[in-house]
């Protein structure tokens, strides 16, 4: 039988599997993101001005930038940023930013969103590679920050995440120093060089083979909560492997009691990862050792993962580019192909019937 790490790094196995070459958009992210914050601080934006609030407006793989932004401001900005995810909007007043964050253009929530802007005295920005969302933005008058990148969503966290914080800082809502930048830079070139295909010890090959078989359940430590949230949506786009997300100190104040009774009936498939990193306040590091510590000696499969990076910015890529690798190696491991996504679009084509 083939072990593990050698199936992993069979390029025969690799072609049959991913005949498209889905490990080259994981590849490229570095790149992406350079050219995503370029764009964002160099397109124009008219009348910018400083919003008393900002909603990120968005679904699936285009919101998990807006996700990453929130998540920053959270503890660096004092101007509420929240994200959206469904049709409808809060009240909406001419203090608020809304930017309005569509891939394909065509994300039938986010038109929704955006007819609620446009009747509004709001300020919006789409961000879009073009589709309605664009051509009705710029029927409105609405900035557009446009795109071109040929991978699916989820591959585009790049733009998600750099073209919002850029918005975010040319409108004075956060304060986010070029070196913090090049530091979200070199992590995610960092963790191409750590976790991608080249690397021999790679800890998104060693994780995958132990994900491989059982139901990942992930736990995100403090800002690392976005990160969790990304691991478990590409475990099931790219693996096609169905995942849970959690978050530190919430989960300690709930599922702990079940998952780390010594007397509870386990569900034996379940594999934790808790995410972890130095920039995770000092209690709630702790609070990972800890679950971890009860967990273990409750009989659970246990694993804390802790990709780096020294700046917030910096440990939620590194988290999140061990979760892309890992989602990558384990739908090699499933001998499933990571591109297509055949039964949410069946999804989309019976909702536009309806």
């Amino acid at each position: 039988m083939v072990d593990a790490l050698t199936l992993l790094a069979d390029p025969a196995h690799r072609a049959r599997i991913d005949p498209t070459g889905f490990h080259r958009l994981l590849e490229r992210l570095p790149e992406q993101a350079r050219e995503a914050w370029r764009l964002g601080i160099e397109s124009p934006l008219p009348d910018l001005r400083r919003p008393a609030r900002v909603l990120l407006a968005g679904v699936g793989g285009s919101a998990i930038g807006a996700d990453v932004a929130a998540t920053l401001a959270t503890n660096a900005s004092s101007t509420p940023v929240q994200v959206v995810r469904n049709y409808h909007l809060p009240p909406l007043t001419a203090e608020t930013l809304v930017i309005l964050c569509s891939f394909s253009g065509n994300t039938e929530e986010t038109l929704e969103a955006f007819e609620t802007v446009a009747a509004s005295e709001a300020q919006g920005i789409a961000i879009t590679t073009g589709g309605s969302l664009a051509s009705r933005a710029h029927a409105a008058g609405m900035p557009v920050i446009s795109y071109e990148w040929p991978g699916p969503p989820r591959t585009g966290l790049g733009y998600g995440a750099f073209v919002p914080l850029a918005i975010l800082r040319r409108a004075g809502v956060m304060d986010l120093p070029d070196i913090e930048i090049e530091g979200g830079f070199v992590a995610l070139e960092r963790g191409v060089e750590e976790f991608g295909l080249e690397s021999t010890e790679s800890r998104a090959k060693h994780l995958a083979i132990w994900l491989d078989g059982g139901v990942p359940a992930i736990i995100g430590a403090d800002l690392l909560e976005v990160a969790a949230r990304r691991w478990a949506g590409e475990m099931s786009e790219n693996a096609k492997q169905e995942a849970a997300a959690y978050a530190i100190p919430e989960f300690n104040h709930n599922q702990l009691e079940a998952v780390a009774r010594p007397d509870a009936e386990h569900i034996d498939p379940l594999r934790f990862v808790i995410l972890d990193a130095p920039p995770v306040h000092p209690r709630n590091r702790l609070r990972v050792t800890q679950t971890a510590e009860m967990m273990q000696a409750a009989g659970r499969q246990v694993q804390i993962a802790d990709a780096g990076g020294e700046t917030p910015l910096e440990a939620i890529l590194a988290s999140c580019t061990l979760g892309s690798w890992t989602s990558y190696y384990l739908g090699l491991l499933r001998s499933v192909d990571p591109a297509p996504l055949t039964v949410m679009d069946r999804l989309k084509r019976s909702l536009a019937q309806g």
